[in-house]
């Protein structure tokens, strides 16, 4: 007679599961780790953006229908209750970003039978910015409580090697490691094309949100389109959409920047760029900015704090500028107009190999089995 190995039972909690970032790096990790006897439980606040993929691969989902976070403490912890309670062989709760890592940990204080990692898909120093005197005191507590709180993890898991450090450092915490996120699925080897070009395609991907610099990349290009032949695609979607368009026509930009919205085709979006701009405050490991290697798009990116000089390996894979700095990124971008920078493809296709599906999902399934 045979019996069926007990799975492991793995509870993500991300309380917005909206499209790309983190939720798109715990699908497809969750798609991997399904073929290795791991039962999985998704929950999040309000409505699941992959709720349907996740389906597909036999994952349970679980929408709270809470607006804050922090309202969903006692539900968690009920759910918790009820896990532990089934038979598996080990249940393992995984939290995404800071917030979340806290309120998650309060719920599950004394389940013992619960192991419990919390990922950093941001960088925690975005707690040091804020917009308002409430946003800057909600920031400072979730602060506080990360740095009493996160001892009691069994696992802290980040994004990049400077999360990883900035957390062993501030927090005085051994148990914390890197595993990069499944930015990209291949490497594409093929060189870049040395075609001079008289219009320069830039480009910008991601949300276009506060944090993200749009606002400094727009004052940047605000007076280059005098003297030099450009096109600048925002593409992405978020809450500084309408600032944008304000700001293009306020300085008569519109036949210069185009905002092209969200579009899941990558290779369409990359495939006649020749520089693409990430001008973030903090960054966890930016996707996109992988993915701008990846295709051979020559990238300028902050120095914010978080995974962007790793990405371009400390300036050999792109030219690195002032964080919040609109004149120095103008600076850059002229370094590039005149130079047409070109990335070095043995340099690229190595680096390349830290940021794979493949390297990420295998680096979490084996830290898994050993907790």
């Amino acid at each position: 007679m045979s019996f069926k190995k007990k799975q492991t039972r793995l509870v993500f909690f991300l309380p917005n599961f909206n499209l790309g970032g983190a939720g798109e790096s715990i699908f497809k990790l969750s798609k991997f780790l399904v073929k290795y006897n791991f039962s999985i439980l998704i929950i999040s606040l309000g409505k699941n953006f992959y709720k349907k993929d996740f389906k597909k691969i036999n994952c349970e989902i679980i929408e709270l229908k809470f607006t804050r976070t922090l309202f969903s403490i006692f539900k968690l912890r009920k759910l918790a209750i009820n896990e532990s309670k089934k038979n598996y062989e080990k249940i393992i709760f995984i939290s995404n970003l800071n917030y979340a890592n806290v309120i998650s940990l309060i719920s599950l204080i004394n389940l013992n039978k619960i192991k419990v990692v919390l990922t950093e898909r941001s960088s925690i120093s975005e707690l040091n910015y804020s917009i308002s005197l409430s946003n800057k005191l909600k920031n400072k507590l979730i602060y506080i409580f990360a740095k009493i709180l996160y001892r009691f993890s069994d696992l802290i898991i980040t994004n990049s090697k400077f999360e990883k450090n900035y957390i062993q450092d501030k927090f005085q915490l051994s148990k914390v490691i890197c595993i990069h996120p499944p930015s990209i699925k291949n490497i594409i080897k093929k060189k870049s094309n040395n075609n001079y070009k008289k219009i320069i395609n830039i480009i910008y991907v991601g949300r276009l949100s506060r944090e993200k610099g749009i606002l400094v990349i727009l004052k940047a290009l605000k007076n280059l389109n005098k003297k030099y032949k450009f096109l600048f695609n925002f593409y992405g979607d978020g809450p500084e959409r309408n600032s944008i368009e304000k700001f293009i026509k306020k300085n008569n930009l519109n036949k210069t920047i185009i905002l092209k919205g969200f579009m899941q085709d990558k290779q369409l979006i990359f495939k006649n760029a020749d520089l693409f701009i990430n001008a973030s405050l903090w960054e966890g490991l930016p996707n996109a900015l992988v993915q701008s290697i990846n295709h051979n798009v020559f990238p300028i990116c902050s120095d914010a704090p978080g995974g962007n000089m790793e990405v371009i390996k400390n300036g050999k894979l792109g030219i690195p500028f002032k964080t919040n700095d609109e004149n120095d990124l103008q600076n850059k971008i002229i370094k590039f107009l005149n130079k047409r920078f070109k990335l070095d493809n043995k340099i690229r296709i190595q680096h390349l190999m830290n940021y794979t599906e493949l390297e990420s999902n295998q680096k979490y399934l084996k830290t898994l089995n050993k907790l």
